[in-house]
């Protein structure tokens, strides 16, 4: 399996999203939502080519969709590094990395 490397632009925008989600569902909701995060973390590192690159996104990261997020990464031989995660509804192209 990849090394799974989170870069501060995604561990703010998770942080971002927890945020919102406990001030509207609770603490447990936001700890549901971390760990479902780390998993799917996990299972895109052992399957990165999982990620598509034609995305509508103008960025060359490849993208998974999980809930109503897109996680955006990039990879090689050896690490899966997750750059940022963006609420799907989002207008795509106000949108920059």
């Amino acid at each position: 399996m990849r090394r799974v490397v989170i870069a501060p632009s995604f561990d703010r925008e998770a942080e971002a999203i927890g945020i919102a989600i406990e001030e509207r569902f609770g603490e447990e909701s936001r700890r549901n939502f971390v760990a479902d995060l780390a998993r799917i973390c996990t299972l895109i590192a052992h399957v990165p080519k999982i990620g598509k690159s034609h995305h509508g996104y103008d960025t060359k990261l490849a993208g998974f969709v999980s809930g109503q997020n897109w996680l955006f990464f990039d990879f090689d031989d050896e690490k899966v590094e997750f750059m940022h995660i963006v609420n799907a509804k989002r207008d795509k192209g106000r949108l920059s990395f």
